[in-house]
């Protein structure tokens, strides 16, 4: 990834925004020389024996120029937060944008908890080297009327006072490598120690169960020790080591300043006001070198943070754009109400463990009931996720209606068709929140919902009905009432096609056979993935997974006859509609 390019991108967003910082910048640096040929004419004049009372009109430019500065100064700062919020805002943006549009299924390498500490610290890290580069643009342009004035006082002084300064701004690129190395140790360790954090909260429970709080306190004591030693590397050695060698530049050439002009004190050819307009002006050339070195510094540090920010976006690490472009195109989805659905040689294997489905074929008409079963591991949840595009196919055809599906994850979308997750996930906000998520659904619907999916015998349980707040992860409900609730919230967009996944294994047997029942008198055409006996009894084809392959498909008598995994999934069914029978 170019960081050149990204810098370039952010800027282009809004350059008017950072035109007018440049300029102010600019102006802001400009200003501080005129005191230093104030100082230079005042001490010549003194020394020349001139009335103080003739310098009196540059002490009132030398207070007018410190009012400009502090002006734009102040304007500046405005500016440069501006342009640093704006350009992290476009980062953020650009990030959670290619997480989205990405295949559902296909994580981030890195943690939650961490994705959030590089959307804030690292997006940040991006941003700061290019207002910084405006600030030393202006500084660079003082330092070249700086240098100009201080060489037509004395060229040869003027050239070796820069050497140091040259020196100095070498040694940035020599150190370059331990820069950008020390910085991503740094921000490993944090983004360490925010994702534990994150997953702790998690499990608080099970953490109390375990009675594992010493050894989590532990662990985090040790993250946190790793944290602390990394980033002391890093700061003693751009903050410290290298901040200082840059610091004492000017103190350097000062004293080489003093040494050159002794010769021309004596043969006049050197003032004190020459020498006080060198004193004055060092710093400021000097303070060129000290940003332009800082700058660059943060700069390989960016490059670090780009690559950080890739790994979100970017489910095996390659490098990615980081910035929002224009929306996908996408190809046109076969449109009308369902008829069939059917999947041809489907295959997908999951990159890091080679298990997944392949060659699986199903046919799935208006009204159907398919169940997909099979043991653990069997690929029963991968399949579904590959026809619904949340993981992305490497073989075979999706035709809805006979027409094929060249892109499944813009197509299988309500009012086309609505999923319901193995383990549904809720947001911390109400239960009618939950099942509408932001869709302008009417009080009836959301309520044919709640009873279609068998949750309406629960609401008045709740303290404040469906405006409970159900709290993070939905830990205010029971299993069930969380399936249930995300059941309605599949429910009350009136799709097509209802794609469910293990939806009543948090189910008991009455239940799920009431939630089954209400289905199919809506008319609802089902792809169901269960091993439960309420499923399969009302299923219109059964599709038999095992090792990622179909082991048997048909009607259920068929394959209760033919398959010997599937009739003892059928008589631990039995077994459980027994003790649920007795409760």
């Amino acid at each position: 990834m170019s960081r050149a390019r990204v810098f370039w991108q952010i800027v282009a967003d809004a350059p008017g925004r950072y035109a007018l910082d440049a300029l102010l910048q600019l102006f802001r640096a400009v200003i501080p020389l005129i005191p230093g040929l104030v100082v230079q004419a005042v001490f010549d004049r003194l020394d020349q024996g001139t009335p103080l009372s003739g310098v009196l009109w540059l002490l009132a430019l030398l207070v007018g120029a410190a009012l400009a500065r502090v002006t734009a100064l102040l304007s500046c700062v405005v500016v440069d937060a501006t342009c640093g919020v704006a350009g992290q805002s476009l980062l953020i943006r650009g990030v959670v944008r290619r997480v989205l549009t990405r295949p559902g299924a296909l994580g981030s390498r890195a943690p939650v908890g961490d994705v959030v500490n590089r959307l804030t610290t690292d997006t940040t890290a991006v941003t700061d080297p290019i207002v910084y580069s405006l600030m030393v643009f202006g500084v660079g342009a003082q330092a070249l009327i700086a240098i100009g004035v201080m060489a037509s006082i004395s060229w040869r002084i003027t050239l070796v006072v820069l050497v140091p300064m040259v020196a100095a701004g070498l040694l940035i690129n020599l150190t370059s490598k331990r820069i950008k190395t020390y910085h991503r140790r740094s921000r490993q360790a944090h983004g360490d120690v925010t994702a534990f954090l994150r997953e702790a909260f998690d499990s608080v429970q099970p953490i109390k169960l375990a009675n594992a709080h010493d050894r989590v306190m532990t662990r985090f004591h040790e993250l946190n020790e790793s944290r602390r030693r990394s980033t002391m590397r890093s700061r003693l050695f751009t903050n410290v080591l290298l901040a200082s060698i840059w610091s004492n530049t000017a103190s350097l050439a000062t004293g080489v300043v003093l040494l050159l002009a002794a010769a021309g004190f004596r043969d006049g050819t050197f003032t004190v006001g020459d020498f006080a307009l060198f004193v004055a002006y060092l710093g400021w050339a000097t303070d060129f070198t000290v940003l332009l070195s800082q700058n660059l510094t943060q700069y390989k540090q960016a490059g670090e943070s780009l690559r950080r920010l890739a790994e979100v976006t970017s489910a095996d690490g390659a490098p990615d754009s980081v910035l929002p472009g224009p929306e996908p195109v996408r190809p046109p989805s076969p449109a009308g109400p369902l008829r069939t659905l059917e999947v041809r040689g489907l295959t997908y294997r999951h990159p890091t463990s080679g298990r997944g489905v392949a060659d699986v074929d199903l046919t799935l008409e208006r009204g159907g009931f398919v169940v997909v079963t099979g043991p653990v591991g069997a690929g029963k949840t991968t399949l579904l996720r590959a026809v619904l595009g949340l993981l992305p196919k490497q073989d075979g055809t999706i035709r809805w209606n006979g027409e094929e599906v060249v892109d499944p994850a813009a197509h299988f979308v309500p009012p086309r068709s609505a999923y319901t997750a193995q383990v549904p996930r809720l947001w911390s906000v109400s239960v009618r929140d939950n099942i509408v998520l932001g869709e302008r659904v009417g009080p009836v619907e959301v309520a044919a919902a709640v009873r279609a999916a068998v949750f309406d015998r629960d609401v008045p349980t709740l303290a404040d009905g469906l405006d409970t707040v159900v709290g993070p992860k939905g830990m205010k409900l029971s299993g069930g009432q969380l399936h249930r609730v995300a059941a309605a919230r599949m429910l009350v967009r009136g799709a097509e096609l209802l794609v469910v996944d293990d939806l009543s294994s948090a189910l008991d047997g009455r239940t799920e056979r009431l939630l089954w029942e209400q289905l199919a008198e809506q008319g609802a055409t089902c792809l169901v993935v269960s091993n439960r006996r309420a499923a399969l009894e009302r299923a219109s084809h059964v599709l038999v997974l095992a090792d990622g392959v179909v082991e048997a498909a048909g009607e259920l008598r068929d394959v209760l006859r033919d398959n010997a995994m599937v009739r003892g999934l059928w008589q631990g069914n039995e077994e459980r509609d027994d003790l649920d029978a007795r409760r």
